[in-house]
């Protein structure tokens, strides 16, 4: 991977345990799934460039990914990991709908930590599953009530990972350009 870019951003990836996330950042930043995955301790940490597409020419952006645990009883840890970031993923599984029902919470406790808005992307994970509790039209809901993008993902078949972190790599240029500093 290059070591040049123009632009570089800390991304929070948060959510219950168990969502995906770790499988979600693996998939984007490795380019495989894993069955096998184990209980994220504290933090754990990716690093990949985006190419973004702009009038004035092609951008590459760095994207430090902070995969944070999910479990209760680190809630008094992640804060810390929250701190410096300029946008992040909230992401649940569509076959828990406690996952769902809990996003306010998430989001609470980000904004309690950094005391600022940051642009943020709804995922939908876990769609290659049959047992899907949580419909689209209830997760493009909450995403238009927080004013965010929704997506729908599959770490395992690898659907959606790229337009995930595309997405909000292309929300963080374009606001880094208007001036806004996250």
């Amino acid at each position: 991977m290059s070591s040049s870019y123009d632009y570089l951003f800390k991304i929070v990836v948060l959510g219950e345990g168990a969502v995906g996330k770790t499988a979600i950042v693996t998939r984007f930043s490795h380019g495989f799934f894993r069955t096998d995955y184990k209980t994220t301790i504290g933090s754990q940490f990716a690093v990949k460039n985006v190419d973004i597409k702009r009038d004035t020419g092609n951008v590459t952006v760095k994207l430090q990914i902070w995969d944070v645990a999910g479990q209760s009883r680190f809630q008094i840890l992640r804060p810390m990991y929250y701190r410096g970031s300029s946008g992040g993923l909230l992401v649940f599984d569509v076959t828990r709908r406690r996952t769902f029902i809990v996003l306010e919470e998430w989001l609470d406790e980000l904004h309690k930590a950094i005391n600022k808005e940051i642009p943020l992307v709804l995922v939908a994970n876990k769609t290659d599953l049959p047992d899907r509790v949580v419909e689209p039209s209830e997760g493009h809901e909450f995403a238009d009530k927080h004013g965010m993008p929704y997506i729908e993902s599959s770490a395992k078949t690898g659907e959606g990972i790229v337009d995930i972190f595309q997405n909000l790599a292309e929300v963080l240029v374009a606001q880094r350009e208007k001036g806004n500093n996250y």
